[in-house]
């Protein structure tokens, strides 16, 4: 679950016995009230008031299934511009990769190339934000990263 500008996160264990899950939880305690003594509330309580609701469980699927397809949509369109724009590379794993960001295999010059070049910000490490991506923009990044290759 992704709460954007929230802290929300699960932790889960399997454990043999009762017995291993108590030393085992007495452990991550120990360990979590030295890093995070006070974590924030308010995002698990979103959480927990939309999984715990049947219309907002199904209306939240349904929007996230709506993202899924949106950013697969877009990673298939960004591979099939920068083929048709010419990119001498094969981005084809880009298409095959899952989740609102991309490892683009774009060196660090490169990005900084689309960032003073283009203004197209990326991380150094070549990740894109596939997220942000939309028919308004694709074509532009991908001719400019094109540019750059």
């Amino acid at each position: 679950f992704s709460l954007y500008g929230e802290r929300v996160g699960a932790l889960s264990i399997v454990t043999e016995s009762r017995d291993e899950s108590a030393r085992v939880l007495s452990q991550v305690k120990r360990v979590i009230r030295t890093n995070y003594p006070n974590p924030p509330t308010h995002g698990a309580s979103v959480v927990s008031s939309v999984l715990n609701s049947p219309e907002l469980r199904a209306l939240w699927e349904q929007e996230l299934g709506e993202m899924r397809d949106r950013i697969r949509d877009m990673r298939l369109a960004m591979v099939e511009q920068l083929a048709a724009h010419g990119a001498k590379r094969d981005f084809s794993f880009v298409g095959r990769q899952r989740g609102m960001f991309s490892y683009s295999g774009l060196t660090a010059d490169q990005v900084e190339r689309l960032k003073t070049e283009f203004g197209i910000y990326a991380v150094s490490t070549g990740r894109i934000c596939v997220a942000a991506l939309n028919k308004s923009n694709l074509e532009t990044i991908t001719k400019a990263i094109v540019q750059v290759l």
